[in-house]
């Protein structure tokens, strides 16, 4: 079975391959989680329970960007391994520049694994879970197979809309039984992040979530599973060519595989809000796994 990392928050990454014509450097509340739900079960008929509480709206745990360019190549293998994907420290298909070497938001607490099993450590282990494409306002989710396989991620995962141009609504929400459906590729865990990669214009910027920041650093298959409901406004970050705010196009969903232990460090950049909301979500879950024994 695998292990999981304690996890804490990342330092943010302002990282810029864009004139400043073109787009500016992320700020971390360009996308913010504005609502949180837990299941209270695992199964079917689980209901999503919402989680009240002031400490929220909550910006991103790193950022990076804004990129030029789109936010190609998309995986095959689909498995988080080495160069396959952007994220995966694969290169980006128009420029061919590898935007994030040895992979997206990998750190200390958040190491390269050996996903392959070929005994080094070098697999970000980032998989795509789709990507909604956005015609006037409204986003259409194609899930991505993982391995092949389309019966992990449902069309409901995910939802992106735009209010206005540069600005709008996303929500990632994985059913009760998703981390089930996914134990062939994450083993007994769930996700220890996820990260959304807005394209507008002729850039795109990319934003990540950390389990820690909900209370669920330590999230399993059994444990009853997050949702999480946001906003974003790029309108400073992802504009088009004449200084005004760039319409979105797509918006792409990833998520990782936590597979290993990293070694105990500091933590880095440790945001004192969130810790309500952490130690509420984390009674929550106990909750839900006493119910079940």
């Amino acid at each position: 079975m695998k292990t999981k990392p304690t996890k804490t928050l990342f330092l943010a990454l302002a990282l810029s391959a864009a004139g400043p014509a073109q787009a500016a450097l992320c700020q971390l509340d360009d996308v913010k989680v504005t609502g949180v739900g837990i299941f209270d079960g695992t199964t079917a008929g689980a209901a999503l329970i919402p989680i009240p509480l002031n400490t929220l709206p909550v910006g991103a745990a790193a950022c990076a960007g804004a990129f030029q360019g789109n936010d190609g190549f998309y995986p095959t293998t689909n498995l988080g391994y080495a160069g396959d994907g952007l994220l995966n420290g694969g290169p980006q298909v128009a420029s061919r520049s590898i935007l994030f070497p040895g992979g997206a938001f990998i750190g200390e607490q958040y190491p390269l694994q050996d996903l392959r099993g070929d005994g080094t450590a070098d697999d970000p282990g980032w998989i795509m879970l789709g990507k909604s494409e956005l015609q006037g306002g409204l986003g259409t989710f194609t899930p991505s197979a993982i391995d092949g396989d389309r019966s992990v991620v449902l069309d409901s995962f995910f939802s992106v809309n735009e209010t206005s141009a540069g600005k709008g609504t996303w929500s990632f929400t994985p059913d009760a039984e998703a981390a089930q459906r996914a134990a062939s590729v994450l083993g007994g865990n769930w996700i220890d992040q996820f990260a959304i990669s807005f394209k507008a214009g002729n850039g795109f910027a990319l934003y990540a979530f950390t389990s820690e920041l909900f209370g669920a650093a330590t999230p399993k298959a059994s444990d009853p599973l997050l949702n999480w409901f946001g906003t974003y406004d790029l309108t400073e970050t992802l504009i088009n060519r004449g200084g005004k705010p760039a319409g979105l196009s797509h918006a792409t969903l990833w998520v990782r595989d936590p597979s290993a232990t990293p070694a105990p460090g500091p933590a880095t950049n440790v945001v004192p809000e969130p810790g309500s909301l952490g130690l509420l979500a984390l009674a929550l879950v106990g909750l839900g796994l006493r119910r079940r024994d």
